[in-house]
């Protein structure tokens, strides 16, 4: 029987409302609880990530006019930073950092 390695696994906190005290006491006891397995950048909760879900896209598929330019750019600029450390974390286990 082999062990599993299991090191590449991360928490990502999504639909974050940075602002909300109570959110933010909930992310910091996470990150106390977890550390390093949660992931730094967020998801932010986000009127066009719900609009794009409506027709079964992503928000990087919708059209950036059928948001708020403003909205678009926050919301694509937390995805690209989670996603950006999501593919860093798949980089270092494959090896190619």
């Amino acid at each position: 029987r082999q062990d599993l390695n299991h090191d590449f696994i991360r928490y990502v906190i999504t639909r974050h409302e940075p602002h909300d005290g109570p959110q933010a006491q909930i992310v910091a006891l996470l990150r106390s609880l977890f550390g390093d397995e949660v992931l730094a950048a967020t998801v932010l909760k986000s009127t066009a990530i719900a609009d794009a879900g409506l027709t079964k896209q992503t928000l990087y598929e919708i059209e950036r006019g059928q948001v708020r330019r403003a909205t678009f750019d926050r919301a694509i600029e937390s995805l690209d930073a989670v996603n950006g450390e999501i593919l860093d974390g798949i980089k270092r286990t494959w090896g190619r950092t």
